[in-house]
């Protein structure tokens, strides 16, 4: 780690201007929350593995910003070279270098690997002290890093129609009806996943996210695709063809941006051939001469070679567009959450089983200390890592898998407080009976993706561990079965998670709920559910996905966490106060509560009725695809509880 400051540093020196600091942000040329392997640069300055953070490294110094989700992890992973930087209690990135860093300071990044957002606000923060953000014309990191993988040239794959449920042709229909109404005359789309649905098309370049590299440009009557020419087959190029997308290669993106520019950006203009006129008939009135930028998704090099004053900067028209989902979208995403709560049924009634012959655990439903067998060959052992493995092969059973959608969160005893830890075999933990074991997974099928948590002890658990996960329990039924007026947001439903845990003085520090993807990404917005004041700018609407999963974490002993997928839809309220119409939720994540940690004492009537309700439709809704032993576990798990 020493050797790459070092050498970093050298290129700072060496740079024009001499660079006093240099950021390497987590993100990629799309700004994804996943990146592929190439793309993790500040895992590889850093050590840190979390999927949210940002390094800056100075003359003198190096600091990694992230999140509370990964507090935990980062002071495991960061060498002394490194000081963390807790978001929400330490200042912002943007704050610290215009307080720490000299007067006229040059802060360097690569222009590819920002927002526009990011930059914009970065230049607001320097400019009291003349301070400078400079683009890098090349990537600092990709200079020492000798052994960086390769650029991905996986095949791209059409996603049918059939689990789609909404062509090209209508998407591009509706998208340039958007672009009409804000007067502008073509949009840069950067976000992989809008990419992505847009051209109905999916890829695996980046790990668990079925995305492919690619841009795209969509004029008011042409429309371009930019990526790696070697991932198409003929049958994509065909494809490609008929839908009317000129494929054009991965880099020329960025030549391409400046012909949209000047309003040169034509199909015969890029393939060399003669035409009438250079200009677009739709500017040539003045009713369209604005560029559509999303600048949350873009990133900071494509909006430097547009005209700034000829910029429309608005969040992307398709992240509500994809958010709301289609009936084939809707009815794909139930479905594979049956098949997937079937897997995860599976896999603990094997479990359940393991940790009683094995560990002389007294299992799933019993309360007692385990009779621990301390002579266990290592083959015999489970480790939180084998049993992980476990899980993926009952869901690699399932129709349509098509991979994991983030790596599991299979965590034991203390593990389980580093919110999203990632077990790695050979220095994973033991299972252990006498600890809580969470398990937070979820899978990529071709008819929905999916994210369920439960949080299990094959022990005896204390009254303290019962108390806590009976708090989120309580959390995660009241948002559950929350009723809204049409308008609410996410920022206003959050508190109905905390306040069960808010009585004891017990919170989280993430968010509650993220929306999901149809066979894309497992973190998707513009929706989400969270105390963080961007959880303002979306209302939910019918048809969204959200997740809900509140949590507490003690640090060095356990976590908790539950999660379910819900759908929003129509509340069929008995009154309509203010015409406004309500909005409720439908779940659809079919797995389990464990019964032997939940203090019933601690629960309502109503919420002994709605588990009661929830458990009898996991044991009807599974039923068809469990076998008979997996379905006598099953039924005792959902037998019904009373106070």
């Amino acid at each position: 780690m020493a050797e790459i400051l070092a050498a970093l540093r050298s290129l700072m020196s060496s740079h024009s201007p001499p660079l006093h600091a240099l950021v390497v942000p987590s993100e990629d040329y799309h700004q994804s929350e996943y990146v592929s392997a190439r793309d993790k640069r500040r895992d590889f300055v850093s050590g840190f593995t979390g999927s949210a953070g940002l390094a800056l490294i100075t003359m003198n110094g190096a600091f990694l910003w992230t999140d509370g989700r990964y507090f935990l992890q980062a002071a495991q992973q960061l060498s002394d070279q490194w000081k963390l930087m807790r978001m929400g209690e330490d200042p912002a990135v943007d704050i610290w270098m215009a307080d720490n860093l000299p007067k006229d300071a040059a802060i360097g990044v690569d222009p590819w690997c920002i927002s526009v957002d990011t930059a914009q606000k970065w230049d607001r923060a320097f400019a009291k002290k003349q301070q400078k953000l400079v683009p890098t014309a090349r990537n600092l990191v990709d200079e020492v890093w000798k052994d960086q993988p390769p650029t991905e040239t996986n095949p791209l794959i059409v996603h049918p129609l059939e689990f789609a449920g909404c062509s090209v042709a209508d998407k591009l229909k509706d998208l340039r009806e958007k672009l009409v109404k804000e007067k502008t005359r073509a949009m840069i789309i950067t976000a992989l996943d809008e990419v992505a649905w847009l051209y109905n098309v999916r890829g695996t370049d980046v790990s668990y996210s079925p995305v492919v590299h690619a841009f795209a440009i969509v004029t008011l009557n042409s429309t371009f695709f930019y990526v790696d020419k070697r991932k198409l087959s003929s049958e994509a190029n065909s494809y490609m063809k008929e839908n009317g997308i000129l494929v054009r290669e991965y880099g020329e993106v960025s030549s391409d941006a400046v012909l949209l520019a000047s309003d040169q950006l034509t199909p015969s203009s890029v393939d060399k051939t003669p035409t009438g006129s250079s200009r677009n008939t739709e500017t040539d009135c003045g009713k369209a001469d604005l560029i559509w930028v999303d600048p949350g998704a873009c990133c900071f090099a494509l909006y430097l070679k547009l005209n700034a004053d000829k910029v429309l900067l608005k969040q992307s028209p398709l992240a509500l567009a994809k958010a709301l989902k289609n009936p084939v979208e809707m009815e794909g995403l139930k479905n594979a959450h049956i098949r997937d709560g079937a897997a995860v049924v599976q896999y603990l009634a094997w479990l359940d089983k393991q940790m009683q012959e094995i560990y002389g655990a007294s299992g799933y439903f019993a309360e007692a200390e385990s009779m621990s067998k301390n002579k266990l060959k290592d083959s015999e052992r489970l480790t939180e890592v084998s049993a992980s493995d476990k899980l993926e092969e009952f869901r690699a059973s399932k129709e349509h898998f098509r991979g994991l959608s983030f790596p599991t969160i299979s965590s034991v005893g203390s593990n389980g407080a580093i919110i999203h830890y990632s077990p790695e075999a050979g220095t994973c933990a033991e299972l252990d009976p006498d600890q809580i074991y969470l398990c937070d997974s979820g899978a990529q099928y071709l008819d929905g993706t999916t994210d369920v948590t439960r949080t299990v002890h094959f022990g005896k658990p204390t009254p303290h561990e019962k108390t806590c996960y009976t708090a989120v329990l309580k959390g995660h039924i009241s948002l559950g079965i929350a009723r809204f007026p049409n308008g609410t947001t996410g920022y206003a439903l959050d508190v109905l998670a905390r306040t069960p845990l808010w009585k004891y003085g017990l919170d989280y520090r993430h968010g509650t709920g993220h929306g999901i993807g149809s066979y894309l990404n497992v973190h998707e917005g513009p929706q989400q559910i969270s105390f963080r004041p961007s959880a303002q700018n979306v209302p939910l609407q019918a048809s969204m996905t959200v997740t809900d999963e509140p949590g507490y974490y003690e640090d060095g002993k356990f976590g908790i966490r539950l999660e379910n997928v819900l759908i929003v839809k129509e509340g069929n309220t008995k009154f309509n106060f203010g015409d406004k119409g309500y909005l409720t939720f439908e779940h659809i994540t079919w797995v389990p509560y464990q019964k032997k940690l939940i203090d019933l004492s601690l629960l309502v009537p109503e919420e002994i009725q709605w588990l009661n309700d929830y458990h009898s439709k996991c044991s009807e809704i599974l039923a068809p695809c469990l076998n008979q032993s997996e379905m006598d576990w099953l039924k005792k798990a959902t037998e019904p509880v009373s106070a």
